[in-house]
């Protein structure tokens, strides 16, 4: 699995960003990248999931395994909080539904390498055969896949849904350390903070 980031590492993608690399993207490329960005997901956890950890009727998608080119199979994610359901929002659930036209007939990896017609093999295949040639093409400026992670993380503090919750997407057993790495992007209390507090229990 990829090794976690230091603070110094985070250089999440703009919304701008985003569109251009997913037009310049097409079929199972494009789905993978957006169902990354929308459910920040770590690389090695994606090219895991099968069909079968995806429950359309609940909306989540269930990350019990993790698979890099060092590992012959995959492996179970290294803690508890990693084994986590994510909640499905719009667009990674309509990347999966895109998706379905390549591999949901045959059941198993949900993502794969198109050109090989199997699944990927960890983060650096994804990287060398299809992350960079679309980054390039964009004209969006290198970062690694990894920060995809980092830019959903980004975009839900900075829309102001709960850090609890954003550590649980992501698989962190608390939201100390979502503080910690994010917190710049988690808003400022605005004027009217307190104010729920008062009306519910004011006497």
């Amino acid at each position: 699995m990829e090794a976690p980031q230091s603070k110094d590492d985070i250089d999440p993608f703009t919304k701008e960003e985003q569109t251009a690399i997913l037009t310049y993207a097409t079929g199972q490329g494009r789905n993978l990248l957006q169902f990354a960005f929308w459910t920040g997901l770590r690389t090695s956890e994606l090219v895991a999931l099968d069909w079968a950890d995806v429950d359309f009727v609940r909306g989540v998608a269930m990350v019990t395994r993790a698979l890099t080119q060092h590992s012959k199979a995959a492996e179970s994610t290294k803690t508890n909080a990693g084994r986590r359901e994510v909640k499905l929002l719009e667009r990674a659930m309509h990347a999966l539904q895109e998706q379905k036209a390549f591999t949901w007939a045959k059941g198993e990896e949900v993502f794969q390498n198109p050109r090989l017609e199997r699944r990927w093999e960890g983060d650096q295949p994804i990287r060398k055969t299809l992350w960079s040639g679309i980054l390039q093409n964009a004209g969006v400026r290198y970062r690694n896949p990894y920060q995809t992670r980092h830019t959903y993380a980004s975009m839900m503090l900075s829309a102001g849904e709960h850090p609890m919750w954003v550590a649980k997407q992501m698989g962190h057993a608390d939201w100390t350390m979502i503080a910690r790495v994010y917190g710049r992007w988690m808003p400022d209390a605005d004027q009217a903070a307190g104010s729920k507090a008062e009306i519910v229990f004011g006497l």
